[in-house]
Formats: structure tokens, sequence, C-alpha cells
């Protein structure tokens, strides 16, 4: 996805698979795209790159009709959470209202810019001109259009950011993270994206970024979840949608992806005679990498020791000849935590410029105030995210550079900003990909990158790290770790087989609205084939993975799923004998409900609102030894 090149041909493409290393998004409104990704920064650089995408087919399909690009408008739609984008009419009109009397309108719907000619949406300061804001909000609708009357799309931009706008017209390409696959099964519109009642047909094409992301208790809930989507996907022919699985660091990937798309995996470019050509891809010999150094210091506090090789690495920067100093000017300071992150900012405001004055040879000792130094963490608030990345592409001599930014690993996953070449990373990650995955950050243009990793001396990992380092590196994608994903063990189907199954019965049986719950006792017979698929992909992906029988794990899901049947029909039953409707989400005492969310009373299944806690809450009391 960060760097994506599409083909586009008309129908429903053919085959199936997952391919690491490559992506690629073709979208016309025949074809209905998605992609999925994993982290809410990644998103919205996506996001960006997309509209800009969707801009030009659209300007190609009003301007060139031969090229039968249809009749309908080529669009690009964000569906996230409401902390990033309002998900009503209702709040995107309270949202743009504040923006229109706030002194600075900020970025509350991450489009802060034309997308075809890079006009502000908002003006940078109150203006009492209505048509200085590039938005219009009405109760029931909401568009962006570009202030500028010269361009193309002056009267209304094709990108869709508000939940209701997508569920109403449904786009050509949809955006989104994983975190939105729980509002399926609470939202009766939803299914609206998948072509459910919509004279569209399904998805066509699946693009999945950062697949190694999806591992651990956040992929093994996603599998299930994806069961749900890939039936929904499914075309009346049978066949699936195309799936394209993007990542750099992976391993056992056809377990993975077996476990996570119930598909086999097609490995793109193949492997071919010769490690550097497989001719699809070779070693790209005119650009120089990046250089790995290791820094340990003995003697010394992990402290002192850090701020000692910041600051060197900052004055080091400014001996430079200016021709090259903004080439490393921004230091990137990479931490595993909020904690270790914190003390770096500390220093920054104290002993990194005392040091730094200690360092002078000179050539004058590097300015670091406060405006200098930026964190990247998950307390920056949504709406400045954009701007921080667009700092971040400031020259040194700006007022608005950056020149130390620490950060945590919100950087470390698709965040391509051209200017960064300077990295400290402070201590050896948990794993190898997210090592590759956070180092890759810098040098990934025409300057070389330089990332030095610091070692604590007290940290036995870290010694480790630091003995072995030049063997370490030179088989760096030896070490990458395979993923562990089980959708389908016993606690994972404790947790979320039952929202696999109202998404297919709510959405592809025809039940979307709220009150028809009750009504799945009159399509049984659907019900139950909806039953029989979903234990068929239990069966192809878990029996793939593990190697256990498929037939018997076929049979435990197909009995778990008719249990969760019946109680589904004993429910509405309860609720029909006293004449009432059964309704998925809670209406209020004397009523019944199919879902709950977790600790609510009233409801039959407790079920997930997003991704973000897929792990449930206990707790532990200590006895012995101190009572």
């Amino acid at each position: 996805m960060a760097s994506s090149a599409g083909r586009f041909s008309r129908g429903r493409p053919s085959g199936s698979g997952s391919a690491p290393r490559s992506s690629a998004a073709g979208c016309v409104r025949d074809w209905l795209a998605s992609a999925f990704v994993t982290l809410s920064l990644l998103t919205t650089q996506q996001f960006q790159r997309a509209a800009t995408t969707a801009c030009a087919l659209e300007y190609l399909r009003r301007r060139e009709p031969e090229l039968g690009l249809g009749a309908d408008p080529i669009t690009v739609g964000l569906w996230v959470g409401d902390t990033t984008t309002p998900n009503s009419f209702e709040a995107a009109g309270t949202a743009f209202d504040e923006q229109r009397e706030a002194s600075h309108p900020g970025d509350v719907f991450i489009l802060d810019r034309c997308p075809w000619c890079g006009t502000r949406i908002l003006p940078p300061t109150r203006s009492t001109v209505r048509s200085d804001y590039g938005i219009k909000a009405d109760p029931d609708a909401f568009a962006f259009n570009c202030v500028r009357d010269a361009c193309a799309f002056h009267d209304v931009l094709p990108v869709a950011v508000v939940d209701q706008h997508l569920y109403e017209q449904p786009p050509t390409f949809v955006l989104g993270t994983v975190d939105k696959f729980a509002q399926l099964a609470w939202q009766p519109l939803s299914g609206r994206l998948f072509g459910a009642g919509t004279p569209h047909p399904p998805p066509s094409l699946i693009i999945q970024d950062e697949l190694h992301l999806l591992t651990g208790p956040l992929g093994t809930t996603v599998g299930l979840y994806e069961a749900a989507i890939l039936e929904l996907c499914t075309g009346p022919d049978g066949r699936p949608p195309k799936i394209v699985a993007a990542t750099a660091t992976i391993r056992r990937s056809a377990e993975q992806v077996r476990a996570l798309h119930h598909q086999d995996v097609q490995l793109f470019p193949p492997p071919g005679l010769d490690a550097d050509d497989s001719f699809f891809a070779v070693p790209d010999t005119g650009r120089p990498g990046r250089l790995y150094l290791g820094v340990m210091a003995q003697g010394h506090t992990a402290g002192r020791g850090a701020v000692a090789t910041t600051a060197a690495m900052l004055q080091g920067v400014h001996q430079l000849p200016e021709e090259h100093r903004d080439d490393y000017w921004t230091l990137v300071a990479y931490h595993h935590s909020l904690r270790e992150l914190g003390r770096t900012v500390t220093a920054a405001g104290d002993d990194i410029p005392a040091q730094l004055r200690a360092l002078d040879e000179g050539a004058g000792v590097r300015p670091l105030g406060s405006g200098d130094v930026q964190q990247l963490d998950s307390t920056v608030a949504r709406a400045d995210q954009p701007i921080l990345l667009d700092r971040l592409e400031k020259p040194w001599k700006d007022s608005q550079a950056i020149s130390f930014l620490p950060c945590t690993n919100m950087l470390s996953v698709g965040v391509d900003v051209k200017r960064l070449a300077y990295m400290l990373m402070q201590g050896q990650p948990k794993t190898t990909a997210e090592y590759i995955q956070a180092t890759s950050r810098v040098g990934r243009h025409h300057v070389p990158g330089l990332v030095l990793t610091y070692f604590n001396a007290t940290r036995p990992r870290d010694r480790s790290h630091y003995e072995t380092f030049i063997d370490y590196h030179r088989a760096l994608y030896r070490y990458v770790e395979p993923a562990s994903v089980t959708p389908w063990s016993v606690p994972a189907r404790r947790r979320a087989l039952h929202a696999a199954l109202v998404i297919l019965v709510r959405h592809r049986i025809g039940l979307a609205a709220e009150n028809r719950a009750g009504h799945i006792t009159g399509h049984r017979k659907e019900a139950e084939s909806i039953a029989d698929a979903l234990a068929g992909r239990a069966a192809i992906a878990e029996s793939g993975a593990t190697g256990r029988a498929a037939d018997a794990l076929r049979a435990d899901v197909r009995t778990e799923l008719g249990y969760l049947l019946d109680d589904w029909y004993r429910q509405a039953a309860l609720a029909g004998a006293e004449g009432k409707d059964l309704y998925y989400r809670g209406q209020g005492k004397g009523h019944y409900n199919l879902l709950k969310g977790f600790e609510q009373r009233y409801g039959l299944w407790e079920t997930l609102n997003s991704m973000r806690s897929v792990d449930r809450e206990c707790q532990i009391t200590v006895t012995g030894a101190g009572k």
C-alpha cells in the first residue's frame, strides 16, 4: 500500500492468493475494493495517498468517457473509529461548527488539503467568508470541496470520511482499520459496504497491509471476523475475492494466510534461479541503503550513556557543511515504552542541551529549544498527526523544522517521510520484525540511512545482541519470528464466534434492521447454511496450519454454531411470546436484545465493540506470606 500500482480490468479478478511485498489497488464502480490496515497513523497516510488516486481516476472518468470508467463517480471512503473522524452527520456537523468558531481551525476530518491541487481545506485562521471552508455539513449530508475556483474538484471531492455517508453511498474504494470489523455486528447499515442491500456486487479485491501485525490475540480475533467478511465478499457464483497481503517481514506465511484467509498463498515476486534476480525485482545498486552501528556504554548508567550518545549525534550533524546538514538534521529516537520516551523528552529539556554545550569544538552549539523537539506517540492528538508529518518534511532552515523526534512504535510501520535518514534506537526491540520495520523508516530515498542502536549494558539480551551485532545484521531476515494466529481455538470461539454468525445472518439473509433479530425463525434454512459455511472455513484454516483432522474441527465448530442458533431461536421465541421484537442492540429495560457490551446485564451475548481490547481483564488477589 505504501507504494502501490494497480492494473484495472473489467470484471471480477480471477484466482485468489496472498502476496507479501506487493500490493495493488484496482477499482471502478463495478469492482469495489477494500484495504485494511492495523494502525491509525498509517491509515491517515494511506488515505491521503488513496484520495489522490481516486481524484485522478474520477478526473479521467469525467474528461474521457471513451475510457469506459462508468457513469457513477469513483470515490474513496475512510472507515475508522469516531476518535479519528465523526461517524454520523450530526457529529460531523457539530465538529464543523466548532471549527467555524475556532481561531485556528484544526484538522478533525483527516483530509487537510485538496488531494488534487494541494489547497488547504480549512483556512489557517478564522474567516467570516463561508466559501473559505471546503466542507459542506448538513443534517443529512457531508462533503468536501476544494476552495480554489480553478480546481477540477471545486464542486465536490470524491472523498467520504463519515460512516453514515459511507453506508448510504458506498464508495468505490474503502480504506479502514481492522478495528472496524467489530462494528459489522452492531451497525445495521454497515453491510452495505459489502454489497448487502445494494445493487452493487461485493468487493472483488481486498488489500491487507502489514500482514505481520495480525498476530497474537489481535490476529486471532480478526481471523474469526475475517471468516464472516470473506463470506460476505463471496459472490453468488461462489468465487472469493482477490486478496493481496503486503508485508516485508514475515515467516511461515502459508500457515498465517491459511489461518486468516482460508486460502493457499502465492508469493510475489516468486523466487527465481538467482536470488538477486527474480525477473520482477533486482537489487537497486544505485542507492546506498543503511549503515547500522552498535554502541554500549560500559561503566555508565543507561541514562547517562543515552544522553551522551544523543548529544554526540545531534552535534555531529551541526558540524557538517551546510549543503549536507538537511540530510541528517532530524534525529529520530525510537523507544519501546512511554516511560523510556518520557525520560528522553525530559532529558531533551536540560541534560542533552548541557551536553551539546560541552561538545562545542568551535563550530558553535546546536540549538535545541522546545520547538525543535517533538514527540510522536499515542498522546499526540489525531488532528495534530498530519500537521506533525508535514513538519517532518520541512528543511533544516525552516522555522518549523524538527531537530529531535522521540517516538514510540507509532513510527515503525508504513510511515514514509523522505527526509528521515538518521535514527537512534534505544535498546533492542523485542522482535526482529519490529527492528526491521522501525529502522526502515530512515534512508528510504536518496540519502543513505544511519541507524545507531544504543544497548543497555545491564540488560543481558541487549548485551547478547551487541556481542553478535555483525553476524545478526548479516542475516537479519533469517531471525524474523513466525506469527501465531489461532482464530478457531476454543477460547477464541467463545470470544467471537457468535459475532461472525450475527454478521452473516444480519447482512446476508437481509435481517439488518435493528428490530429484525427475531425474524431468524423464518430463515432457519439460510441460518443453518451459514453455520455450515463457517464450519467449513474453520476446517480449511486449522487443518492446514496445525495438521489436525479437518473433519473433527468442522464437527466441533458446527456443533457450537448449532448451540448458538438454538439460543437465538429460544430468545426470539421468548420475545415473540410477549408480543415484542427481538433487537440486536439493547433498547432499554423491558426489551429483548441479542448483543450486549461486556459487563452489561441484559442481552444474550457479550460482543466486542472494537479490536482494541481483545483480552479480557480480570482481578487477581495475592494471598500467602504477606497476609
